[in-house]
C-alpha cells in the first residue's frame, strides 16, 4: 500500500492580524478614564503641595504676628515711658535758667578771706592796720579806679599805725608783690607827738583787681 505525502507550499507571515471586536465607545471610555486617573493623581499632588505651602506659610505668618505683637507692646511700653519723661525737659530749662541767675547773682564773688590771708602774711610787723573799709559797687564791675588810674572791682580804704614813715612804705612795697592788689596809695601820714617819738598814723587806699573773683559759678550759666 502506498503512501503520498503533501507539501503545502503556502507563505507564512511573522505577526498574526489583530482584530479589534471591541466596540468604539468602549475603547474610547477606557481612554477617558485612564485620563480622569491622571487629572485626579495630579489634583492630589497639587492639592499636598499646597497644603504644604500653606503649612509653612501659616508658620511664617505666625511668627510675623509674634513679632508685630512684640513690637507693639515695645512700642505702647516706650510711649508710657517718653509719657512719665515729658516734665523732663522743663526741667532742664528751668535748672538753666537758675544756673543763669546763679552766675549772674554771683559773678562778682571776691572770698575776702582769702584776700585779707594774702594781706596779713605780707605787711611788716610794725605795721598795724586798725581799719578796713571794702567797697564793692557789684552793679558796675570793673568801675573802680585806684589812685594811679588803674581800675579793679573794689576799693578798700585804711587807717593803720607804723613806727617809721619807712614802715609804711615797705607796706605799700608788699601791697605790689600780691595777686590781687593794685594802685597802693598813702593819701595822709602823720605823728602825734614828735617829742614823746609816738607812731605815725597814715590813711590809704589800694583796690582789689578783677584777679579776686572766684568764677566758682561762671560754667553754670552754659550747663
Amino acid at each position: 500500500m502506498s503512501t503520498t505525502t503533501g507539501v503545502s507550499t503556502g507563505v507564512r507571515t511573522g505577526t498574526l492580524p489583530r482584530v479589534n471586536l471591541l466596540p468604539t465607545e468602549i475603547s474610547e471610555g477606557v481612554k477617558f478614564r485612564n485620563l480622569q486617573a491622571a487629572l485626579a493623581l495630579v489634583v492630589i499632588l497639587a492639592v499636598a503641595v499646597i497644603g504644604v505651602m500653606t503649612y509653612f506659610a501659616s508658620g511664617e505668618v505666625s511668627d510675623a504676628q509674634t513679632q508685630v505683637d512684640a513690637a507693639q507692646a515695645q512700642t505702647t511700653t516706650l510711649n508710657h515711658e517718653i509719657t512719665s519723661y515729658a516734665s523732663v525737659p522743663a526741667t532742664y530749662a528751668q535748672v538753666a535758667l537758675a544756673n543763669a541767675q546763679l552766675a549772674q547773682a554771683m559773678g562778682q564773688e571776691v572770698r575776702y578771706s582769702f584776700v585779707l590771708r594774702d594781706m596779713s602774711l605780707s605787711i611788716p610787723a610794725s605795721v598795724y592796720l586798725q581799719t578796713f573799709t571794702i567797697t564793692q559797687p557789684v552793679d558796675t564791675p570793673g568801675s573802680v579806679a585806684g589812685a594811679w588810674g588803674g581800675l579793679g572791682i573794689t576799693n578798700v580804704t585804711v587807717h593803720g599805725s607804723a613806727a617809721t614813715l619807712n614802715d609804711v612804705a615797705s607796706w605799700l612795697d608788699s601791697l605790689t608783690k600780691t595777686t590781687y592788689y593794685a594802685d597802693p596809695y598813702v593819701t595822709a601820714a602823720n605823728r602825734g607827738d614828735v617829742k614823746k617819738a609816738t607812731p605815725f598814723t597814715f590813711d590809704g587806699s589800694v583796690i582789689i583787681t578783677s584777679k579776686a573773683l572766684t568764677n566758682r559759678y561762671a560754667d553754670k550759666a552754659g550747663s
